[in-house]
């Protein structure tokens, strides 16, 4: 039984809806909306600030494996082959000359004469090979200070990849919670919109009755563009957070974007001694400009090598001939070794040893004076997000309280207007101080969210809480 006209066509629109939604971006299928740790992790893949101290890491890595070189032995090989030739040459030469003697029959010089000689050119082939091995065996402490701070430097690098991470993780948590805080101050303002949009209905119709003035419909509509206005005005700033959002995961600024929009953190911060104690353990910040300052003191060292001498062996075993055969051929003959020390020793270069060395100490300092720099300002920086979380919390309490106040305040002058016995300018004043205090309780309450993320990532816990 052949299928009919109209089942082939079911059956390939329904093939080409596989074949599309099959090779559609996931993400484009799933409008799922974003969590923190999803823009966390997107940012941690496509971040260029963060690939780019990954990579430096690689770097340091493949650097302080070069540094063996300093210590281990030097092996080569190398083999030649070549042919030389030569055409033929003219030269002037005294030429004998010769006559045959009578007695003996054989030819006797008589005398010479100077005349061109022609001599005939020649070709000859050279083939060799040589194995060279040299060991360095004193250089100062050179090999081994190199080895060492190569080692540091690795290091470093990988404390600056955690410290890029957590400046990364910090950012998008700030974005992430701003723009939360963006979208509920919109909700805010589109209630704003609503309540003078239902004020200046519950005033026409007032007006209609004879109770208010036709100045009091005037203000009302006035009052909703200027809440309009301040909605548009919203809209642009949710626009800009999504697009700083976007920006910080390494998307493109109009990329579309979602995210979830209720978040209840559950946390809780220790006493502050105890948060500067881990700051000064856990702060890979604090770490990095540590090993830094190891790192400066090894390059002191180094600079000190150049003052002893170096000493290094050396072993070298070589085969030549004119014949290629005979180079791998014949192991007893056609060989030359050599072996030995050197030993040398810079007497005077123009004091640039000198000043490198002094320039090394000078930098070792400066590392030293800049640790020291930075842990006072972490320990004020911890000290002042701490208080300004403390700060916050009793903020937000007091803004809880008037908000209901200011809740209480516009139903009672809602009221009194209609009773007559209140003003519309006594209702608009009500209705922004409820705005007011809708705003400020949401701008409180996520900028606690955002001041314990920067808290966390000055006493270095950021990955852990929020990764």
């Amino acid at each position: 039984m052949q299928p009919s006209g109209g089942t082939m066509k079911v059956l390939s629109l329904v093939f080409v809806l596989f074949f599309v939604l099959g090779f559609y971006p996931v993400e484009a299928q799933s409008k799922k909306p974003l969590t923190l740790r999803d823009c966390i992790q997107i940012a941690l893949e496509n971040n260029p600030n963060i690939q780019t101290s990954r990579n430096l890491a690689k770097i340091a890595r493949y650097n302080a494996k070069s540094s063996l070189s300093n210590i281990l032995p030097s092996v080569s090989i190398n083999a030649s082959g070549s042919r030389f030739r030569r055409g033929d040459a003219t030269t002037q030469a005294d030429v004998p000359i010769t006559r045959i003697d009578p007695v003996t029959g054989e030819p006797i010089v008589i005398g010479f004469r100077n005349q061109e000689v022609v001599n005939p050119g020649f070709q000859r082939n050279s083939y060799s090979t040589s194995l060279t091995v040299s060991q360095n065996i004193f250089d100062g402490g050179y090999w081994w200070n190199s080895i060492r701070r190569s080692r540091v430097d690795r290091m470093v690098a990988e404390e600056d990849v955690d410290v890029r991470t957590n400046e990364i993780i910090r950012l998008v948590a700030q974005n992430f919670f701003n723009l939360l805080k963006q979208e509920k101050l919109l909700e805010v303002y589109q209630l704003a919109v609503q309540r003078s949009s239902d004020n200046l209905t519950k005033t026409q119709k007032m007006f209609e009755l004879g109770s208010v003035a036709k100045i009091d419909v005037y203000r009302a509509r006035v009052n909703l563009g200027n809440d309009k206005i301040s909605l548009i005005n919203q809209r642009n700033v949710v626009m800009q957070a999504k697009q700083a959002l976007n920006i910080s995961m390494g998307y493109p600024p109009n990329q579309p974007l979602e995210i979830e929009s209720e978040y209840h953190p559950q946390y809780q911060i220790p006493p502050l001694e105890e948060l500067i104690q881990t700051a000064m353990q856990h702060q890979p910040e604090l770490v990095r400009r540590e090993l830094d300052v190891h790192s400066q003191r090894l390059a002191v060292a180094l600079a000190k090598s150049t003052f002893f001498p170096n000493i290094s062996g050396f072993f070298s075993y070589s085969r030549d001939n004119t014949e290629l055969e005979k180079i791998y051929t014949d192991i007893n003959r056609n060989w030359s070794v050599s072996m030995g020390v050197r030993f040398s020793f810079n007497l005077f270069n123009g004091f640039q040893d000198q000043v490198n060395y002094q320039n090394a100490k000078i930098n070792f300092k400066n590392a030293q004076l800049a640790l020291e720099d930075y842990k006072r300002n972490l320990i004020a920086d911890v000290r002042t997000l701490y208080q300004n979380y403390m700060d916050l919390l009793e903020i937000i309490e007091i803004n809880k309280a008037n908000l209901e106040a200011a809740k209480e305040e516009y139903r009672l002058a809602t009221e009194r207007y209609k009773l007559g016995s209140a003003t519309s300018l006594d209702v608009r004043e009500a209705q922004v101080n409820l705005t007011d205090a809708e705003r400020i309780v949401v701008s409180a309450e996520y900028n606690l969210i955002i001041t314990y993320a920067e808290l966390q990532e000055a006493v270095g816990l950021i990955q852990k809480v929020f990764q």
